[in-house]
């Protein structure tokens, strides 16, 4: 009974210290020294006004809660437990988390923030309570120490930049994660089991950048050939293909935010979106929708480089809008799809592009024509569509797109006969013409001057 009672006395003073130690003129910090041993027993909550330090040997066995009204300094060199409590900031002031700290449950109170100086980790959980409201005119980046407990423990945090936006009072963006492949049951082949939503409220006209920070344990199928995607809301907005290497996915230049996952799924979404993305040399990758794929335009840009290579496949539309190119050395291909295959397969390309400057986006065949002819090249008006070395039996189709993937005309051909359009009242630029004649299937280019 002694020793009980005298460790619950210990306890006791070792609390009065924290509390009230400081109410001296010279407001120290508060000190466990080492080979010493502090406990906060269960059931029990212990404020410190002041700064609490942690001196390497000491000993930190918190069961309970622990108020911190202002910093914790861990000066242990490796990460330290501090005991399978809850550490509580809730200060006036900006407080910092420095040193390498295991706590089990942590809460943040402080509307003047929290900034984590040291590496810590949250093995229960993380409660942010209040936090601090980004500034008017902010600019600057700010990182969510987020993570799961799912079996086995995984930090994947998301850290957002913004260049520029509009914050009212009381403004705010929050993250949320979830350990499991998000809920969309045509999401197969490659993806992460795993997604972020952001939220926010009070932040308006803003440019954002985001990276998502992975396991590599998430992935299922084939790491490299996921992209950073915006699943929700919809359509689909896939960013840049992830860095492998690093674990992490990039979404630059967001206007907005929602769900994003790591995604190239074996069954394509119904519309999708290509913004801010560059396809470097040496890599080789494919977009589609199963309708309408968007490339760039509303600031967005699509760059193929030197030496990249991408294939665009939809089953009704490819739009090609302003912020799209190609630097000479990249190669693009484009395909309306007739028979329901999307990525993985080979087709005769809609539109193509090779061999450009970068402030051009125009089109050629990516094959050699062979039996289709038109002429006059360039024309101001009338096309004539001929057939080389075809005969009286022969059937073809003949569908005229834009550079946007507008269908602009589709028409039959039967026999040896010339077929002819006109390209009056049509913008000037160039036209993609696609014939169709049982397995044969050429795309000529024509360009209205």
């Amino acid at each position: 009974m002694k020793t009980k009672t005298t460790h619950k006395a210990s306890a006791i003073f070792a609390t009065i210290c924290l509390l009230f130690a400081g109410e001296s003129p010279a407001r120290a910090d508060k000190v466990i020294t080492s080979g010493t041993t502090f406990k906060v027993t269960a059931g029990t909550t212990v404020v410190s006004a002041e700064n609490l330090v942690v001196k390497s040997g000491a000993t930190l066995d918190n069961a309970g809660t622990l108020i911190l009204k202002k910093g914790l300094t861990n000066e242990y060199a490796t990460p330290n437990s501090i005991g399978s409590g809850t550490a509580e900031f809730s200060g006036t002031a900006s407080q910092t988390i420095s040193g390498q700290n295991i706590i089990q449950h942590l809460n943040t109170n402080n509307s003047a923030g929290v900034t984590i100086g040291g590496n810590t980790r949250v093995n229960g959980i993380l409660t942010l309570t209040s936090g601090k409201e980004f500034p008017s005119g902010f600019t600057g980046t700010f990182s969510y120490p987020v993570g799961d407990d799912t079996g086995t423990p995984e930090y994947s945090p998301v850290t957002l930049t913004f260049s520029g936006g509009t914050f009212g009072s009381g403004n705010y963006a929050g993250v949320s994660l979830r350990n499991i492949v998000y809920p969309d049951p045509n999401i197969t082949g490659n993806y992460l089991n795993r997604y972020w939503t952001i939220s926010q409220s009070g932040i308006t006209s803003f440019s954002c950048n985001a990276s998502f920070q992975y396991v590599a344990a998430d992935v299922s199928g084939t790491e490299n050939k996921l992209s950073c995607t915006r699943v929700n809301p919809a359509p689909w907005v896939a960013y840049a293909l992830t860095n492998a290497a690093a674990h992490q996915l990039t979404a630059l230049g967001l206007g907005s935010f929602g769900s994003f996952t790591g995604v190239k799924t074996a069954t394509p979404p119904a519309n999708q979106e290509l913004a801010n993305i560059t396809i470097p040399n040496g890599v080789s990758t494919c977009y589609d929708a199963t309708q309408i794929l968007t490339i760039a335009g509303s600031g967005n840009v699509f760059l193929v480089d030197n030496g990249g290579s991408v294939t665009l496949v939809a089953g009704s539309k490819v739009y090609m809008l302003a912020g799209a190119k190609v630097s000479s050395g990249g190669y693009l291909h484009g395909y309306i799809t007739t028979n329901g295959t999307y990525c993985g397969a080979a087709f005769n390309p809609l539109v193509a592009n090779t061999f450009l400057k970068e402030d051009e986006l125009g089109v050629t065949p990516g094959v050699k024509n062979q039996f289709v002819k038109l002429y006059p090249n360039p024309t101001a008006d009338i096309v004539i569509v001929e057939l080389v070395g075809t005969d009286a039996n022969t059937v073809a189709s003949v569908t005229v797109y834009s550079m946007q993937g507008c269908q602009l005309l589709q028409k039959t051909m039967i026999g040896d006969a010339k077929l002819q359009f006109s390209l009056s009242g049509r913008p000037v630029g160039m036209y993609m013409v696609h014939v169709q004649s049982g397995e044969r299937s050429e795309i000529a280019k024509v360009v209205k001057n």
